[in-house]
């Protein structure tokens, strides 16, 4: 009985790291592939920025460069030059404030479940050196704006749905977000998403950061 027992343990060890090995590297190949974009007959004389914490990437544009009401929904102040924005797991953004914060049941339901989702909006008064910057045109900039804003999930008379007294700071705020997150959709490939919707080159798919800040560097 307990040579079966340990058999049959050691059969799912291996099926999890051949699972794990095979993710990690249809990820590295896929980001490196680049993607082939429709050349637009347009002048690339806009710019948003993509920033990384190391992990988690967001799309930065500046205040004025948002679109339709956005700017009025997520209540952008006066003073503000920039606005991040992120979509991710909710529970990872609600309960990990800090890496500190990180549980081991936080992380493996985001990765391996299909879980409820939350945007992250936060506000900045200048530029930073560490964010990387892409050029691009006004049709390209609609469409990521489209794109961003068919993200949010709304109520029934079509608001944004804020989530109260979530933010880390005075200059962030969370909301309640279209889809669902799991290792194959993560933070990452939404925003590698939303490149590719804007004719931007980008990786084919890339879960991680690194794939993406790889394309958007080597230009």
């Amino acid at each position: 009985m307990l040579k079966t027992a340990i058999k049959y343990f050691t059969q799912i060890i291996v099926g999890l790291a051949i699972l794990i090995i095979g993710y990690l590297l249809i990820a590295l190949i896929l980001s490196i592939i680049s993607t082939n974009p429709e050349k637009l007959d347009c002048t690339k004389d806009k710019q948003i920025f993509i920033s990384s914490n190391g992990v988690h990437l967001d799309i930065i544009l500046s205040k004025e460069d948002l679109k339709g009401a956005l700017p009025q929904e997520l209540q952008i102040g006066e003073n503000v030059k920039y606005v991040s924005i992120g979509w991710g797991d909710k529970g990872f953004y609600l309960e990990t404030p800090t890496w500190s914060d990180l549980k081991f049941t936080t992380a493996a339901k985001a990765m391996f479940l299909n879980s409820e989702t939350a945007m992250h909006i936060t506000n900045y008064q200048r530029a930073y050196d560490d964010w990387v910057k892409v050029s691009l045109c006004d049709e390209q900039l609609e469409i990521l704006n489209s794109y961003i804003i068919a993200s949010f999930e709304r109520d029934q008379e079509g608001k944004i749905v804020e989530i109260k007294n979530a933010g880390y700071t005075p200059h962030d705020k969370f909301y309640e977000a279209k889809g669902s997150y799991s290792c194959i959709q993560t933070c990452n490939s939404w925003v590698n998403d939303g490149l590719k919707a804007a004719k931007i080159e980008t990786s084919i798919w890339s879960p991680f950061d690194k794939g993406i800040l790889h394309q958007l560097k080597k230009k």
